[in-house]
């Protein structure tokens, strides 16, 4: 079966997403379709994004050729609840049910999933897409009760997440005393949404207190220049930025944490997450999102609270601090994944989704 997914670019060197990692993730660990990329969405540093009125119509042209040509593929449209994609990708979605094709709407966090205040035109927005005869996916049963009590979405199904634990499973950590400093660190785009202010001020406190620390970033900044030169010049030689890592590259990165610093303000369940505990990197996270629904406080992680400092330092100087604490909840972070996000199972649930789902919904209102 032809299924087209869309997603931004899948380079990683272009596009650091984790929206973009799970499509990869998909694309390569399900052999049973064909799926057919269409690329939608701004890379990494590229200005200007949807509000480029030139890039709109081309590209909508291009998917409604593409749409024309493949009457009969499963269009897989994964859909970010932000308000630039609920602008841009509205009208692209409704484009699939006027050519007749069969349509599943994944869902991935935003400010709107979890946002108390949702402005009045993209309530209306996402109430008139979620009323349509299709399937919605959410990243855990907690998001999918809120779809259904926000927006009054009647068919929705949860698929947590995954990742590919291959290169994971030969990793053997090894323990380390108490007079080694912590290796904090944080993968992803770096943005102002992920807590990188707060974190900022945790990082300058921590170094005043003399808690042994180093940071390690890996990622794009959203806006160049705005933190990366920050975190160098507060924190100096115990700062690494790596860069964007991919493969290789990116199992080092993750194999050299201790801890995954995560001070989001808004998530659905990060890849990044998911990766950093398959090789026992505790997090330190919001709970947020669906994150609740993979870490479970003091026991393979520790929650802070959204925008507040002095949480993220308390709990890395209890980290620092109990070194055998620290050394329990690594091994149950990587417990847990292995546990719970098989590769396969997770193909198996999707292609369920893709057969029984849209075989009984009708794109066509």
């Amino acid at each position: 079966m032809d299924v087209i997914i869309v997603s931004p670019s899948l380079d990683p060197t272009k596009n650091v997403s984790g929206l973009s990692s799970v499509t990869r993730f998909i694309i390569e660990n399900n052999p049973h379709h064909n799926y057919i990329h269409f690329e939608l969405g701004r890379k990494d540093g590229e200005k200007g994004g949807i509000y480029r009125v030139g890039s709109i119509i081309s590209g909508y042209r291009a998917w409604k050729q593409l749409l024309r040509m493949h009457r009969d593929a499963i269009v897989h449209y994964n859909f970010p609840l932000e308000k630039p994609s609920i602008i841009r990708d509205t009208p692209y979605m409704r484009a699939v049910l006027k050519n007749g094709n069969k349509m599943v709407i994944h869902i991935h966090g935003g400010v709107y999933l979890s946002s108390e205040s949702i402005p009045f035109p993209f309530r209306q927005i996402l109430k008139y897409v979620f009323s349509w005869n299709v399937p919605i996916i959410t990243l855990s049963e907690t998001e999918a009760e809120v779809l259904r009590k926000r927006f009054h979405a009647k068919h929705v199904v949860s698929l947590p997440n995954c990742i590919d634990l291959k290169a994971a499973k030969t990793f053997d950590r090894k323990c380390k005393d108490d007079s080694t400093p912590l290796a904090l660190g944080y993968l992803g785009r770096i943005t102002k949404t992920k807590g990188m202010d707060y974190l900022l001020q945790a990082c300058c406190i921590l170094k005043e207190r003399h808690i042994p620390f180093c940071l390690k970033i890996a990622g794009a900044e959203e806006v160049e220049g705005q933190y990366l030169p920050q975190f160098s010049k507060v924190i100096g030689n115990q700062f690494v930025y790596s860069g964007i890592v991919s493969g290789e590259s990116k199992n080092t990165f993750l194999q050299s944490l201790d801890v995954l610093a995560m001070p989001t303000f808004f998530e659905g369940l990060p890849m990044s997450l998911l990766e950093c505990m398959s090789y026992g990197a505790v997090p330190v996270i919001t709970p947020v999102g669906s994150i609740p629904t993979v870490v479970t406080d003091h026991q393979n992680g520790l929650f802070i609270k959204v925008k507040d400092t002095p949480s993220i330092v308390d709990a890395i100087t209890y980290l620092h601090t109990d070194r055998d604490k620290l050394k329990l909840m690594s091994s149950a972070a990587r417990n847990y994944i292995f546990e719970h996000f098989d590769s396969d199972s997770y193909i198996d649930k999707l292609n369920n989704i893709y057969s029984t789902y849209s075989c009984h919904f009708n794109s066509k209102r």
